[in-house]
C-alpha cells in the first residue's frame, strides 16, 4: 500500500519535473555549456576556449560598468519600493473615508503592464512635451527642456523613478496585510505606558513585520535585478551605456551582435550573483528567526 502510494507520489509530480527540466534546467547547462564558448560570428565558428573566456570578460572594463549600474540600479530601487510601500501600508492601515477606492488606485501601477507602465512614462519624460517639464516650468523653476532620458546624469534616476512607481504597490500590499495581523492590545497596552506613535511603531510594528518585509526585500531585490522592459523601452542601456544593466546587456549581445558566448557568460555570473545574495539574506531571515 505504501509502495502504491509512493508511486501515485512520484506520478502526479512527474509533470511538473519535466516541466522544469524541459524550460528551465536544460536550457541553464546549455547556456553554461555555451559559455566557455566563443560564438561571434565575426569569429567564424564556434570553438571551445574554456575558462579563459571568463577572465577575458572580467577584464573587459563593459562588464565591471554593467555590473556597478546594475547594483545601483537593483539597491536604489528596492530599497525606495520597500520604503514607499510601508509609508503607504502605514497611512492606509488607518480609518478613512474613502480608504477602499484609494486602496484601488495605488494598486493600479503594479498590475499595469510593464510596456504599458515605461510608455506613459516615456511621455512624462518628453523633452518637449512631457508633462514633468511642463509641472516644472508651472511651479515658475523655468522654461528649461531637460531631456530626462537622454542625459546620462539624469537617465538612471529617471528609470529608478519609474520603476519605483511601478513596483511599490506590491510592497504596499504585503506590509499592509502584515499590518492587519498586528494585535491591537499590544498598541493599547503601550498607549497605557505612555509611549507615543514612533516608539509603537519601533518596539511593537516593525518587530512585528520584520518576517514579511524581509521577505518582500529579498523578492523585490531578486524581480528588480532581472527586471527588463522599465529600462529597455526608457533608454535601451543608453545614452552611452548609462543605464545598461545585465538583462539589457545580454539582451544587446546576443540578439545586437549574436555573441551568444559573451551574454551566456553574463548571465552565469549574474545568476551566481543572485543566488549568493539570495542565501546570505535568507540565512540572515533564517538566523533572526532562531533569535
Amino acid at each position: 500500500m505504501k509502495t502504491r502510494s509512493t508511486l501515485l507520489g512520484y506520478a502526479l509530480i512527474a509533470p511538473a519535473i519535466v516541466l522544469l527540466l524541459v524550460l528551465l534546467f536544460i536550457p541553464l547547462l546549455y547556456s553554461l555549456q555555451i559559455s566557455f564558448q566563443d560564438t561571434d560570428l565575426s569569429h567564424g565558428a564556434p570553438k571551445w576556449v574554456g575558462l579563459s573566456a571568463y577572465v577575458d570578460s572580467w577584464k573587459n572594463g563593459e562588464l565591471w560598468k554593467v555590473g556597478k549600474h546594475s547594483i545601483v540600479w537593483t539597491v536604489s530601487v528596492a530599497f525606495f519600493q520597500v520604503l514607499v510601500g510601508l509609508l503607504a501600508a502605514l497611512m492606509l492601515n488607518r480609518k478613512f473615508p474613502l480608504r477602499w477606492l484609494v486602496r484601488v488606485l495605488v494598486l493600479l501601477p503594479w498590475v499595469l503592464p510593464g510596456v504599458i507602465a515605461a510608455l506613459t512614462w516615456r511621455l512624462v519624460y518628453d523633452s518637449q512635451f512631457g508633462f514633468l517639464n511642463s509641472l516644472i516650468a508651472k511651479l515658475g523653476f523655468g522654461q528649461h527642456a531637460t531631456d530626462w532620458l537622454g542625459t546620462p546624469g539624469l537617465a538612471m534616476f529617471s528609470v529608478v523613478l519609474a520603476a519605483i512607481w511601478k513596483g511599490y504597490p506590491f510592497a504596499m500590499l504585503m506590509l499592509l496585510a502584515a499590518l492587519q495581523s498586528v494585535p491591537q492590545d499590544q498598541y493599547e497596552a503601550a498607549k497605557i505606558d505612555g509611549a507615543d506613535g514612533w516608539r509603537q511603531f519601533i518596539h511593537i510594528t516593525l518587530p512585528s513585520i520584520s518576517g514579511v518585509m524581509k521577505t518582500v526585500v529579498l523578492l523585490v531585490s531578486i524581480w528588480t535585478f532581472n527586471y527588463f522592459e522599465m529600462i529597455y523601452v526608457l533608454t535601451g542601456g543608453g545614452p552611452v551605456r548609462s543605464t545598461h544593466i545585465a538583462p539589457t546587456y545580454i539582451y544587446e549581445l546576443s540578439f545586437g551582435h549574436f555573441d551568444f558566448g559573451e551574454a551566456s557568460r553574463v548571465s552565469v555570473i549574474s545568476f551566481l550573483f543572485i543566488f549568493l545574495i539570495s542565501l546570505i539574506l535568507i540565512r540572515q531571515m533564517h538566523k533572526n528567526e532562531r533569535n
